[in-house]
């Protein structure tokens, strides 16, 4: 077994199971405990090729990963592993996938299935919130987009990050009830593709945030559900109900719901008496509307209680995310603001949030990022009141806590855990015993848990696997050959006056070439299966020699055929009629060399193994010229690129840029013009323009009793609650034809705000 370095650390054994094993990891942690760090360093170093994702748009923008929506291209709507049995004669009214239906969606763009296919370890961050279902759709499409439909995620590593004591997966009564056939839980932990390989369960446990031992003790008490008497005591001398704060003392206040936390804000804000100021964000490339990182028309005055929602990323590390200042000067460019506790005022800088998307770089056949838009807007808040959904991440001094209502279990965990210590808490409503009982099956999950010298052994059986897996993956040409067989099969001696079917001879030489190579590869094999199935102290010393004798042998006959394909491109690519033959050797020639650069890695992975070295992404790129193949691949791809951005100026000049229909109605209503006046500009009905603006309601941005008279306000909630339904057709009979669709649909867009 290999000698691996001394490990002791959560964070370092963490890092341990994904560089050197294939084992599914979840990295767990308290709050403040520097999960959001550990992934940092960990893209940054690693050597596998690896992508972030996150179940919803703010969480991928922070995570700096993508949706797993978009990443996967998956519909909207809950899933179902098996279409048969459980989902007979079940009356089922909301949206559902199943395997069949999901094969629609998975037609990617030929270098987005490459990466996928390329994807060694895929990160989901903020792990909390994904769903079992979702997971077992990642499930499938990795099998699918990699054609390795027996082996689960198509046999990519996965490291899920988060705090399963925070906010739950989001499912519907209606939803559950199907489900619940095939689940025992909607946590990702249940997902049937974990249920054979379960994550290694590891918890970072150095609590960065606080340093108050009793207030430490209190919060993991609530965390793993065993509240005392004495918790229960402490809590509630911080119980003052009507508690008032002087403007200057720089509370914060934690609440459940959306409409709270805006009514707080609005109300200070409009008690203010000095000028608003606005700020509009500058949004560039691709960036949905429902990322937006902060308010894209930003209000402030002077007097106003903000708080920083990112890092002071100078290195004078001036304020946090989370600290809570006060707007002491604004001029047009410039805001400036006063930190209480430092008695200093510090000018703030715009901050540029980016959306990332993924692509495989062809010179390199490595996942490289692209900023495929980005926001600029200054990083701050109104901080006289916060959800606690959107506290996650964030430090106070000093908070109100409102959540007696708490309407899942961990809200109060959140809430409490956003404080540095006891001494800056207040709360104003007793919390209720469902807000502080954890999910048993989370509590279940926790079992799981191994101690840290269980794990170093684990880690060490593991990578013996790990490096066997790879090596023996490394010197496997058979992939290659059989996609090398493909093209072969492609050319058609009828087609004999086609540039393409001159190079039949040219490219059939090649392939039994290739054929000679694999068979002897395939020998060596079987040798090294040998040499593994010994199990002896000395095996992967034994294993490192034969290896190092091997690259030796393969290494210029690969290199030869990759030269091969760049020369045969750069000697037809200024030929007629030769597009689909170009991409074709490319793609090939990238095959051959991702092998070539895996037969290295595979040997420089082995020694780290041995001698207890660390491997990261340097070393990956270190293992060959990689200016030379720049060099060369540039020259080869040069037509081809040429051809790309011509097909894409024109596909541009066709396609008009999308106009957001409803914004232009909210733009105008902003400027103080009536629903008639917008429907009479617009061409469209009072109906429509009801129905753009029950967006902007929805989202708070308008208050829906500048549009609907309080009393019918009152009236259709009353309804809603009544009749137990949503329906705008069942509350209308209801109430009668003296309210209107669009008032009805206005006011249930009220009460369901759409970020909560």
């Amino acid at each position: 077994m290999p000698q691996l370095e001394e490990i002791s650390m959560p964070a370092e054994i963490a890092a341990k199971f994904i560089n050197y094993t294939s084992k599914h990891v979840f990295l767990t942690g308290k709050a403040g405990t520097g999960k959001t760090t550990f992934l940092r360093k960990l893209i940054q170093l690693t050597h596998k090729k690896a992508l972030i994702c996150a179940p919803t748009g703010i969480a991928a923008i922070n995570a700096a990963g993508v949706t797993i929506h978009s990443l996967f291209q998956l519909p909207f709507g809950a899933f179902f592993p098996d279409a048969a049995g459980n989902l007979i004669n079940q009356n089922i009214t909301f949206n559902f996938n199943t395997p069949r239906t999901i094969v629609k969606h998975l037609n990617m763009q030929g270098n987005k299935r490459r990466m996928i296919q390329e994807l060694e370890l895929l990160v989901i961050d903020e792990v909390s919130m994904l769903r079992a279902d979702m997971l077992d759709a990642i499930d499938f499409s990795l099998r699918y987009i990699r054609r390795s439909r027996n082996v689960p995620f198509g046999g990519v590593q996965l490291l899920f990050i988060g705090d399963l004591h925070q906010l739950p997966p989001v499912v519907k009564n209606d939803e559950w009830r199907v489900m619940a056939g095939f689940y025992k839980s909607i946590y990702f932990f249940d997902a049937l593709a974990l249920q054979n390989n379960p994550p290694v369960y590891i918890e970072l446990d150095k609590i960065y945030r606080q340093d108050d031992a009793v207030f430490i003790d209190l919060l993991n008490n609530l965390r793993n559900n065993k509240i005392t008497p004495e918790d229960t005591a402490l809590l509630r001398q911080h119980f003052q109900q009507d508690f008032k704060p002087a403007a200057n003392e720089n509370y914060i206040t934690l609440t459940t719901h959306n409409n709270k936390a805006d009514a707080i804000n609005r109300e200070r804000l409009t008690q203010l008496k000095t000028k608003s100021y606005f700020f509009d964000a500058k949004i560039t490339g691709e960036f949905s509307e429902y990322a937006y990182p902060n308010e894209k028309s930003l209000e402030l005055k002077v007097g106003a209680q903000v708080m920083f929602i990112k890092n002071d990323m100078t290195a004078d590390k001036r304020y946090y995310n989370g600290k809570i200042g006060v707007v002491h000067h604004i001029e047009k460019d410039i805001i400036e603001i006063k930190l209480p506790e430092e008695q200093t005022i510090i000018a703030v800088s715009p901050y540029t949030w980016e959306n990332v998307k993924y692509k495989l770089n062809e010179a390199t056949n490595e996942i490289a990022e692209n900023v495929a838009g980005s926001f600029v807007q200054y990083p701050l808040k109104l901080a006289w009141a916060i959800t606690v959904h959107k506290s996650q991440g964030l430090t106070f001094d000093k908070a109100i806590i409102d959540i007696g209502d708490a309407f899942a279990p961990g809200q109060a965990y959140v809430a409490l855990s956003r404080l540095r210590s006891l001494k800056g808490l207040v709360l104003t409503s007793h919390l209720r015993e469902n807000g502080l009982q954890q999910d048993q099956n989370i509590h279940y999950f926790s079992n799981t848990k191994q101690p840290a010298d269980i794990l170093k052994q684990q880690i060490s059986f593991e990578s013996y696997d790990f490096i066997r897996t790879y090596l023996l993956a490394a010197f496997d040409f058979n992939l290659v050959r059989y996609y090398l067989k493909e093209h072969v099969e492609t050319f058609d001696k009828s087609e004999a006056k086609s540039t393409k079917q001159r190079y039949d001879s040219w490219t059939m030489d090649l392939y039994k070439e290739f054929q000679k190579i694999t068979a002897t590869a395939d020998t060596f094999i079987n040798q090294l299966k040998n040499l593994f199935s010994q199990q002896t102290e000395h095996t992967l010393f034994n294993v490192s020699k034969r290896v190092e004798a091997a690259l030796k042998y393969f290494n210029p006959l690969v290199k030869e055929v990759s030269d091969k394909f760049l020369a045969q491109i750069e000697s037809v690519k200024e030929e007629k009629g030769i597009k689909t033959y170009l991409t074709e050797l490319l793609e090939l020639e990238i095959l051959v060399y991702e092998q070539l650069k895996k037969m290295h890695k595979s040997k420089a992975l082995l020694l780290a193994i041995i001698h207890g070295k660390e491997f990261s992404k340097a070393d990956t790129d270190a293992l060959l010229n990689i200016a030379e193949r720049n060099n060369q691949l540039q020259k080869a791809i040069q037509l081809k690129g040429q051809v790309l951005k011509v097909k894409s100026a024109v596909e541009k000049k066709k396609k008009e840029p999308k106009v957001d229909t409803k914004l232009i109605s909210f733009e105008l209503f902003e400027q103080g013009k009536s629903l008639e006046e917008i429907a009479k500009e617009r061409g469209f009905s009072v109906g429509t323009i009801e129905g753009h603006l029950a967006y902007y309601v929805s989202t708070q941005q308008i208050d829906v009793s500048k549009l609907v008279k309080q009393n019918k306000i009152k009236n259709i909630s009353d309804a809603v609650e009544s009749q137990k339904t949503k329906s705008m057709a069942t509350i209308r009979e209801f109430l009668g034809k003296d309210y209107s669709f669009g008032e009805i649909k206005l006011v249930l867009a009220s009460l369901s705000p759409s970020e909560e």
